[in-house]
């Protein structure tokens, strides 16, 4: 038999004061309470187990204190620093998060509905770097319901926006290449090409951070060499086979060196698939990459990467939200665009034979 919920009514009687100054108290409103009336009024909820009914709080201070996360896909290894990112900042000010997951735009105008429908105080948007429309965004700014957006492809200069500095991180990979020795760089690159629907920002930006280094080097960049990929384990093992191939049928002083691969997963499926045509890393290709999950220091040759600052991510845009929640008028949007870090392991090397 389920038991009968502690009320308000019962801290009072218990503490033999009024429900109104209960409520003040378990409010945080008792400046006119006096020290031995508060004792006494917690002392009782403590005893009777009192828990307060969030959704009666809520009514009152007109706030749920909480904080809607929408993810793109539970399942990417990426989000998880962006939720414990945005809980460490949350959880210091009182707030929890409803976490929802939008694969598209229309499942997304769903979650939306219903964070609305639970009351949410904001909403944090984390999605993969694809253009997606933004009418339901605009609409939700309009209804005055603080968001931010993380790693989106959009140009709307009254929406929060955090994104990564994909473009450098390519281009620093790059130039670590060449002052390792290597003069012949190939690419395995991402989406780039194709409708809204397939193509990612970072991959585009990652292939012209490439490009605009070994532009700036005079580098060959041989069409052979510029491998498409699609950001999976399978796409990156297939393209590293194509490479390989590719590898053999050139004259050793006309083969690339290194390989600069533009994310972590392709990365991984690019070690497997050189492994599995005879080729050693780094000693016959050197490989570098974006994106650094936990598994990147326990693949053999341990991958070196540029970090994504994920988890930095998640705590900038809880403290943008914040801010607009706490604001007594409307804060100017923000834009933020945060750099990569390189960490350094066994999967770069100077060409054989030095530089060439």
């Amino acid at each position: 038999m389920r038991r009968k919920a502690i009320t308000i009514r019962d801290v009072a009687k218990l503490a033999g004061v009024g429900i109104s100054t209960v409520s003040y108290v378990l409010n945080g409103n008792d400046q006119h309470v006096s020290p031995a009336t508060r004792e006494q009024i917690l002392a009782a909820a403590r005893e009777l187990n009192y828990r307060p009914n969030a959704i009666a709080r809520s009514m009152v201070k007109q706030t749920t204190s909480t904080i809607g996360l929408i993810i793109t896909e539970l399942q990417n290894q990426l989000f998880v620093p962006i939720v414990e990112g945005v809980e460490e900042v949350l959880r210091g000010d009182g707030y929890h998060i409803l976490l929802a997951s939008a694969a598209d735009v229309d499942s997304e105008i769903s979650a939306i509905e219903t964070l609305k429908a639970r009351q949410v105080d904001g909403i944090i948007f984390m999605s993969l770097s694809m253009r997606y429309p933004t009418d339901h965004l605009m609409r939700l700014r309009d209804e005055g319901m603080p968001f931010v957006v993380i790693n989106r492809d959009l140009d709307e200069p009254e929406i929060n926006l955090i994104q990564f500095d994909d473009r450098k991180a390519a281009g620093d990979a790059t130039h670590v290449l060449n002052t390792l020795g290597h003069r012949r760089i190939g690419t395995i690159y991402g989406p780039k090409d194709g409708g809204p629907a397939v193509r990612r920002r970072s991959a585009v930006e990652r292939y012209e951070g490439w490009r605009d280094v070994m532009l700036g080097y005079g580098r060959a960049m041989l069409p052979k060499w510029r491998i498409g990929g699609d950001y999976t384990y399978d796409g990156g093992y297939e393209a590293a086979k194509l490479f390989a191939s590719r590898y053999e049928k050139t004259e050793p002083l006309e083969r690339p060196t290194a390989i600069f691969v533009a994310s972590d997963m392709m990365a991984v499926g690019v070690l497997k698939g050189l492994h599995d045509s005879g080729l050693i890393v780094p000693d016959d290709l050197t490989v570098i990459t974006i994106g650094d999950p936990p598994f990147a220091a326990y693949t053999i040759p341990a991958l070196t990467t540029y970090s994504m600052p994920i988890e930095e991510a998640g705590r900038v845009a809880a403290r943008i939200l914040m801010d607009c929640l706490h604001a007594s008028t409307p804060l100017a949007a923000q834009h933020i665009v945060l750099k990569f870090t390189l960490q350094i392991r066994e999967s770069v090397g100077g060409p054989k034979g030095g530089v060439r």
